[in-house]
């Protein structure tokens, strides 16, 4: 019984070690990818004429979707009063596209430090 210690031990190394490294795996951001390119494609089909693929086609006040998204607290809320009227999937895509935008905007603007 002893000879089967080591053993037991040795599989349950190799099956954490192997669960480990599943849920280390890029799978999740692979799926990411794919919704954010059908975000960008919705995003373009339906919304595109008035705010261009990326967001950042000033509007008639002189601002843009991607700058007023990017200035809010919250922009999944912003984004959620136009995507109720479509599907979860197709909104949750959207939103995943519009984030990469949002973060990118946000990080070009300059901060109050590098303004002095």
């Amino acid at each position: 019984m002893r000879m089967k210690t080591p053993s037991i031990f040795s599989t349950l190394a190799t099956l954490l070690l192997a669960t480990f490294s599943w849920a280390q795996s890029p799978a999740p951001q692979a799926a990411d990818g794919t919704l954010r390119e059908q975000g960008k494609q919705i995003f373009v089909s339906q919304c595109g004429k008035c705010h261009d693929a990326d967001g950042r086609k000033k509007l008639p006040d002189g601002t843009t979707l991607l700058a007023r998204l990017a200035a809010s607290k919250d922009p999944q809320a912003r984004l959620a009063t136009r995507l109720k009227r479509m599907s979860d999937q197709d909104g949750r895509a959207v939103v995943v596209y519009m984030e990469e935008l949002i973060a990118s905007f946000r990080a070009a603007q300059p901060t109050s430090s590098n303004e002095r």
